[in-house]
């Protein structure tokens, strides 16, 4: 007997994600859905990848047929193994259309049209050099294909595949269609609901899409049809490509429709989306799920079970070392000279000297080590924790908590603190703040980061195994960032209650913190006292962490004197405070004007303690980044809210939707409107896999999910899948240098990627592949944890009990043999699955 956990939309188990394959029962309704065709490994939507030599047919519209085939590089060679079809000068080197002959049914059909042509890299692993290309030829037919009928594709030429390769397929009206693209983990009753069709077809562009016929909602049980509509246009605005990409791009709109159960969304003619839920649930899955990834960045304490599959031992529990002696310390003072030396042009030059060595620290290590710095996060896909981020994070859970109505209220969400009577979610922040109390030297300030001492990444080691580390030096930005968190928490009157004692060591460590500023910017100016180690902290050298240090600490005490302060550095109509000149509420800036303008909100002062003016401009300011975020979902053609300034520049890195729709949020709670709560859906359907390449970019959920990410515990697992919560970046430029496989990656995508020209749209630029662009910070979990957790809260599982228990599989052979089928059956003593 097998153990294993489940985690579902309306029933938490414990914590692993469970794949049920469907099963076959009698039609009811208009549509067959007894024998819908499988979908095969060259779907990408198990955990089995196609391997070199796969094929597979699949007939996206009555006239249009894609063949696809895996092909690899093989190393050190100058082409591709097979379908060769790209010239020296990067064009498609197009088969005669009198080579393809197409039967249905087994008669021979009308000619082919037109071909075309698109190939990226499906898969690369970073550890083994293993190429896997995706190629697809499109077929453009004279003649309709008639529902039911089977399809064959053979060539005459024998040049493209011989006699034993089949590309034979089904027209059923219920076939997996890759241009119907669903959030995979569902819809809530009473909110957004809604899909879009559309698809790239290489260099024939987008596909036409049958608007005539609309769209139906097919219960995925019975095949009745329970809804239809329309189709509309969505065409995407801001990029400055010619021609326009997604300009063929639908909505299909089902709000009107809140039934709960399992359904398919099809476009007849085209085929059905894969199957997805509409339930309660959904929001509280994607809640749960962010919030099991910030469980597996946890430093200091080992990921268990029943809470997560994905065990290890506590890590970077020993001693922490502070390097005072350059000599002893040659590598952690090599890299910090290098980093400080980097200097951002685009930030007023720094007049301090570069911390270049322990020589020229402003601020000289009091305390000698070793240090005792345990808990935390783990900062993103490293094991590093930096001050900056470590405080922002605190900020955005303890803004959640605070201010976004239910949020304090989740005890729920699977973590070890779960049904505590303490909001879970606060309790992740007091675990970070923990932490970075104790990053405070004897004078007040704050060291920087906690990093491996004798190298930059442990890349091959599992966290519990970690290198010795080593603090960095102490910065004015570190300083100011970690006495706004602290102050944060230790006035959030929800902390105090369940924390009165370590929120008043917080505020004394907070107010320890703000003396050494003002002293600090006495002894060298303000200007002068800011030290650049890494771009963290850098982008408005430390007047944004300055600026949010005064407004959490007006916000704490009341102290009008440091409200004074605040208004002297930071106006918040001042657009020079705009991260590139357009990105409104970044960072310190964000974090500055959310203390203030929630101040009265959050229960820390009265209003007649503000500045009626400064909070106007606060929550204006807040209101503006909303909508700009709103604006952005709006001009997508796919809800995701990617900025029109970045597709202007045709490119991107880092993004995260539901990152994105925080500002969205935050909007919402100063000017409530329905609009701002769709984008939000509308962000995290994209994550969910409603994007053109159907990838759900939150490990753990979806359908067809990315093995290969930026993440240390990932590349050192054991297990395939990476740990389930890590969000990857939904967007990027195209693959990046590696020393595995250099630029080869980025030289096989046709269309070429930087092709000034018809170049392959940015929205499909997914490959399986480690990129560091993708990658996330632990900021980006926490921005769409309390976002969606505000969703979450509205639903009827906002009190749902959390526990944990057994999910047995029973009748399981002893033995197996690769490709036997195994019928096996499962029971959870105590718990009801009729909902999971």
């Amino acid at each position: 007997m097998i153990k294993i956990c489940l985690r579902a939309p309306r029933l938490i188990i414990a914590c692993l994600p469970l794949i049920i394959a469907p099963f076959a029962v009698e039609a009811q309704g208009p549509y067959p859905v007894s024998d819908i065709p499988a979908v095969t490994s060259m779907d990408y939507l198990t955990l089995e990848r196609p391997v070199p030599g796969d094929t597979a047919l699949r007939i996206l519209s009555p006239t249009l047929l894609e063949l696809q085939r895996i092909n690899r590089k093989p190393q050190n060679t100058s082409s591709v193994d097979s379908w060769n079809l790209i010239n020296a000068d990067g064009n498609f080197s197009a088969p005669p259309t009198s080579n393809f002959t197409v039967r249905v049914n087994g008669q021979v059909r009308g000619p082919v049209t037109q071909v075309g042509f698109k190939r990226r890299v499906l898969s690369a692993p970073l550890v083994n050099y293993d190429i896997r290309i995706e190629n697809a030829l499109y077929l453009q037919l004279a003649d309709a294909v008639p529902a039911g009928a089977e399809v064959v594709v053979s060539d005459s030429s024998g040049n493209l595949w011989s006699g034993s390769t089949s590309f034979v397929a089904r027209n059923h009206p219920l076939r997996y269609s890759p241009a119907i693209h669903v959030n995979q983990d569902g819809y809530m009753p009473g909110y957004r609901k809604k899909a879009t069709v559309g698809y790239y077809l290489g260099n024939l562009g987008e596909m036409d899409i049958p608007l005539g016929k609309g769209f139906e909602l097919v219960h995925a049980t019975t095949g009745a049809v329970v809804f239809s509509g329309n189709l509309t246009v969505k065409p995407d605005v801001g990029f400055e490509i010619n021609p326009m990409p997604y300009q063929k791009v639908y909505q299909a709109d089902f709000s009107a429709f809140n039934t709960p159960g399992e359904y398919y969304l099809v476009v007849p003619g085209l085929g059905a989306s894969l199957p997805f839920l509409i339930d309660e649930g959904v929001a509280m899955k994607f809640t749960r799920t962010y919030a099991l990834g910030l469980y597996h960045q946890r430093s200091g304490a080992p990921n268990e079970m029943p809470f997560t599959r994905f065990t290890h031992g506590g890590g970077h529990t020993d001693p922490v070392a502070v390097p005072s002696d350059q000599s002893t310390f040659a590598f952690t003072w090599s890299v910090i000279s290098n980093e400080a030396k980097k200097i951002n042009s685009n930030n007023p030059p720094q007049i301090a000297p570069q911390l270049t060595e322990p020589s020229a620290q402003l601020f000289p290590f009091i305390n000698q080590g070793p240090l005792d710095i345990t808990r935390g996060h783990h900062d993103a896909g490293d094991y590093s924790k930096y001050t900056i981020n470590s405080a922002s994070l605190i900020h955005l859970l303890v803004f959640g908590v605070d201010s976004l109505p239910g949020v304090g209220e989740l005890d729920n969400l699977g973590l070890p603190e779960s049904s505590d009577g303490i909001s879970d979610i606060l309790q992740l922040a007091k675990w970070e703040a923990d932490f970075l109390a104790q990053m405070q030297d004897a004078d007040g300030g704050f060291y920087f980061l906690v990093y491996p001492r004798n190298r930059r990444y442990e890349s091959n080691v599992l966290p519990d195994e970690a290198d010795p580390q080593v603090v960095w030096p102490k910065t004015t930005a570190a300083t100011a960032s970690a006495v706004a968190a602290l102050a944060e928490i230790a006035s959030s009157p929800r902390f105090k209650a369940a924390y009165p004692d370590a929120a008043a060591h917080y505020m004394e460590v907070a107010e320890h913190g703000w003396d050494f500023l003002m002293e600090a910017i006495d002894t060298y100016g303000k200007a002068g006292s800011y030290q650049k180690i890494t771009h963290y902290g850098d982008d408005f050298t430390h007047d944004d962490e300055l600026a949010w240090a005064a407004a959490a600490m007006f916000a704490a005490t009341g102290d009008q004197e440091i409200h004074a302060t605040l208004k002297s550095w930071y106006d918040p109509e001042d657009t020079s405070t705009w991260r590139w000149g357009w990105w409104r509420a970044y960072m310190g800036y964000g974090n500055a004007l959310r203390s203030y303008a929630f101040a009265v909100e959050s229960g820390r002062l009265p209003l007649s303690a503000l500045d009626a003016n400064y909070l106007q401009k606060s929550k204006t300011e807040l209101v503006a980044a909303g909508d700009a975020a709103l604006n952005w979902s709006d001009q997508s053609a796919y809800g995701t809210s990617f900025p029109d300034n970045t597709k202007r520049v045709r490119s991107a890195g880092w993004y995260f939707s539901s990152g994105q729709a925080f500002d969205i949020t935050v909007a919402h709670q100063i000017e409530p409107k329905a609009a701002y709560i769709d984008a939000v859906i509308a962000n995290m359907d994209y994550e969910g896999g409603a994007n053109p390449v159907n990838v759900a970019y939150l490990t753990g959920l979806g359908r067809k999910r990315p093995l290969e990410i930026v993440h240390q515990y990932a590349q050192n697992d054991r297990r395939k899948v990476p740990p389930s919560g890590i969000p990857q970046g939904n967007l990027q430029t195209g693959p990046i240098y590696t020393s595995a496989y250099g630029t080869v990656l980025r030289e096989l995508s046709f269309p070429a990627d930087n092709s000034w020209t018809a170049p392959y749209p940015l929205y499909d630029r997914w490959s399986d592949t480690f990129n560091v662009a993708t990658e996330f910070v632990h900021l980006d979990q926490a921005r769409s944890l309390v976002s969606l957790a505000f969703l979450a809260a509205k639903s009827p599982l906002k009190h749902q009990a959390w526990r944990s228990g057994e999910l047995h599989i029973t009748g399981l052979p002893e033995t197996l043999q690769s490709g036997t089928e195994v019928s096996v059956g499962l029971s959870a003593p105590g718990f009801d699955l009729s909902q999971a």
